[in-house]
Parts: C-alpha cells; sequence; structure tokens
C-alpha cells in the first residue's frame, strides 16, 4: 500500500519537475486576436513559428550588424450591445502580426541585412476596458550582411 502511494505522489510531482520551456513546442499558441460573440469582420495575421540561424550557421565572411529590432501587431475593436458583463458584442479585428511583416520592417530600417540569427519574440498586448484591443509581435535578434 505504501508503494502505491509513493508511486502516486511521484506521479503527480513529475510533471511540475520539468523545465520551464520544456514541451513549450507541443502546445503553439498562434497569437492571433480573439474573435468576439458577432464578428463583423476579421482580417488578421499572426506568428505560430519561426526556424532562425544559430550563430554557428551564419556564413563565413559575413559581417557583424549587431541587434536589431522589428514588430507588427493586430488591432480589434469589440462594442458591446448588452449592459451584461458577459453580453454579447459586435467586433471585428484586422492588422498583420506576422513575424513576416517584422522582419520586412528590420530589412527596411537596414536594407543592408541579409539575415537574423539568436532570434527572440515577445508578444505586447495592449487592451482598453476589452473595447479596444492591440496585440503586437516583437522581434530582437543579430543581423549580418554581406562582407
Amino acid at each position: 500500500m505504501r508503494f502505491l502511494l509513493a508511486a502516486l505522489l511521484l506521479a503527480a510531482l513529475a510533471p511540475a519537475a520539468r523545465a520551464t520551456g520544456e514541451g513549450d513546442e507541443d502546445a503553439a499558441a498562434p497569437g492571433l486576436l480573439p474573435a468576439g460573440s458577432f464578428m463583423l469582420f476579421y482580417k488578421t495575421e499572426g506568428p505560430l513559428s519561426f526556424v532562425a540561424m544559430t550563430p554557428k550557421d551564419r556564413p563565413k565572411g559575413a559581417r557583424e550588424l549587431g541587434t536589431v529590432k522589428g514588430s507588427s501587431c493586430q488591432h480589434g475593436l469589440s462594442i458591446p450591445i448588452s449592459a451584461d458583463v458577459r453580453g454579447t458584442s459586435i467586433s471585428g479585428a484586422y492588422g498583420d502580426g506576422s513575424f513576416a511583416k517584422a522582419i520586412a520592417q528590420i530589412k527596411k530600417e537596414k536594407p543592408e541585412v541579409i539575415g537574423i540569427y539568436d532570434v527572440r519574440t515577445d508578444m505586447r498586448v495592449l487592451s482598453i476596458l476589452g473595447i479596444y484591443k492591440k496585440l503586437c509581435t516583437e522581434v530582437t535578434a543579430r543581423a549580418f550582411a554581406a562582407s
């Protein structure tokens, strides 16, 4: 009986013992603005995954450009049509919050960039009373140019 209880205790504690970030690849969060109850318009793009180079993948002779940053955002508007807290609303969303747009911004600011590595991403959310929402994808990376 004690063996069974010890095994149950260990089984219950096992998920908490894994490292932070371990297994995250199984649960992708696409980063799209949530849809409201009556969606009138919805045209957004958001990040899902991005495969990036590491420092060792950088071409030989490439010129280091340092850290670069880019961002892309989605915007949403949700207008309540009842006084109830859980009431229905009419909503819409628009914007390109994708990695592609954030990287395009980096290349626009620094046209000499031919590649990036050591990529880090963040999501920034702004919500005003749940009526206006802004979801931004922020990309920070190290860039390189041709020699």
